[in-house]
């Protein structure tokens, strides 16, 4: 068989073509098969059911969770394999799971994928937030940017979402 990186890669295509969806599923299927023809690879190389532990680095409580609908999405019976502990004061905190290479390779796809997404969406709800709120001042240095149309509706509709509390209805309540 290739090397090491040639197989992971094999088994990260394998992974999204058995679990992906739409284009990403075929794009993965054709890829994949390129690959072990050109590897000289049979899918039997590729069949690795051992289950072993495999460990995942988080930092925040909601990495912990989006790990753990993770594990729940991809692994069947996730919860009686899952087990996590820290490392030390001030270091990242580990959740691992017992599972095959190819689960492992998928998780570690989605988690990568959906975390920087999660980020994403994070920065734009606090723009949001701090536009329903009115919590800015007058800008004179030129940093504002223009947002696109779609963006613009898009945080509209977000903050329809939003509470509508006020400051100074909380203080008029203190009279």
């Amino acid at each position: 068989m290739a090397n090491d990186k040639k197989k992971e890669l094999l088994l990260k295509l394998k992974s999204l073509a058995e679990r992906g969806v739409g284009g990403e599923k075929e794009v993965a299927e054709r890829k994949l098969a390129l690959l072990m023809e050109k590897y000289g690879v049979e899918s039997v190389d590729l069949e690795e059911d051992k289950e072993e532990d495999h460990e995942f680095r988080y930092q925040t409580d909601y990495e912990k969770m989006l790990l753990r609908q993770l594990f729940y999405k991809i692994v069947p019976d996730w919860s009686s394999k899952t087990y996590y502990y820290r490392t030390g004061k001030g270091s990242r905190s580990i959740y691992g799971i017992t599972c095959t290479k190819a689960q492992a390779i998928q998780i570690g796809i989605e988690y990568d994928f959906y975390k920087e997404l999660w980020k994403e969406e994070v920065d734009f709800f606090f723009s949001c937030f701090i536009q329903k709120h009115e919590i800015f001042g007058i800008c004179t240095n030129g940093d504002s940017k223009e947002m696109a149309p779609e963006e613009l509706w898009r945080m509209k509709q977000i903050m329809g979402g939003m509470q509508d509390k006020s400051i100074v209805k909380r203080i008029e309540g203190y009279k």
